[in-house]
């Protein structure tokens, strides 16, 4: 049995020995508890999910409830670059971890769902920090203020259903055709990427004209293009650039104000980059990019750890 704490009247931890928490657990109370921390601005299109925290907490808690609650209810999740950090440091940096097992995170994790989406990691967040809510209308997550919080983890597609364009046959044949020649691939996969670079140094002036095809937005940026353009001929990496255009242009339309990312191992923060080159720094220092497949609205991506 796990070790149980609670809080003394100074606000200090002490121990009450190895014991089952169940046995601390006042579940009416913990109810209460729960369905306070849970109105319906916090649970969005998920009324559920008041019963799934619950049901969680049942099995994860090593203190009482209500000194749970009274650190939960302090938690506010600070919008900064942080990371890549370990998942098994989240509970820590959260400033839960003398509450909660460490099976709390795995538990968390595993609540997804389709439509309404929950995607891998948005539980977490909204269950551990109280102005972290998840979102009535489009976007992943939005707090208090009205910021949103977009969360992607592996092999995620950086675009949407609305103003993103999917990656097929008629693009790439618009592309080769720049160069008068058929193409050899049906995807910007890494391979073509390297093969397109080449072409490109070879032709400077198909540049733009390339970089407008390899938008994955429906209405493609002139000077989202030039920007392209201008870091293609500073540092020739093709397929960084391209996710970095999609990373940018995706967090602009969805009006975002923070980028959450995790993988199996690690999670990072990232605050929306203001230009092509920012979100460039951020795609090459802190993601695998997958390439952009057909039907996909946008390259995909995975966290490094």
């Amino acid at each position: 049995m796990p070790e149980i704490y609670t809080k003394d009247k100074n606000g200090n931890f002490k121990s009450l020995g190895n014991v089952d928490a169940s046995n601390l657990i006042d579940t009416s109370s913990l109810d209460k508890l729960v369905k306070d921390f849970w109105p319906d601005k916090k649970s969005g299109k998920h009324p559920e999910l008041a019963k799934t925290h619950r049901d969680i907490l049942l099995n994860t808690l090593i203190a009482k409830p209500e000194d749970l609650f009274e650190q939960l209810k302090s938690n506010t999740f600070t919008f900064q670059n942080f990371g890549p950090m370990k998942i098994g440091n989240f509970l820590e940096k959260a400033k839960l971890d003398s509450y909660l097992k460490p099976q709390y995170v795995k538990d968390c994790l595993g609540v997804t769902t389709h439509q309404p989406a929950i995607g891998k990691g948005e539980f977490l967040l909204v269950s551990c920090f109280k102005n972290i809510n998840f979102s009535n209308e489009s976007g992943d997550l939005i707090d208090d203020k009205g910021q949103r919080i977009e969360v992607k983890g592996n092999h995620a597609p950086i675009g949407g259903p609305k103003y993103f364009k999917q990656m097929n046959k008629s693009i790439m044949f618009s592309i080769y055709r720049l160069f008068n020649t058929n193409p050899d691939y049906e995807d910007f996969t890494m391979n073509c990427s390297e093969d397109l670079k080449q072409k490109l140094i070879d032709n400077p002036s198909t540049i733009k004209k390339v970089m407008i095809l390899l938008q994955n937005n429906t209405k493609e940026s002139n000077s989202l293009a030039e920007n392209m353009t201008a870091l293609f001929n500073e540092t020739e990496d093709l397929l960084n650039i391209v996710a970095a255009a999609h990373l940018f242009a995706y967090l602009k339309l969805q009006k975002a104000k923070f980028l959450f990312a995790i993988n199996e191992k690690s999670f990072a923060g990232f605050e929306t980059p203001q230009s092509l080159k920012q979100s460039y720094e951020i795609i090459k220092n802190h993601f695998k990019v997958n390439g952009w497949t057909t039907g996909n609205r946008g390259i995909t991506f995975t966290l490094k750890d």
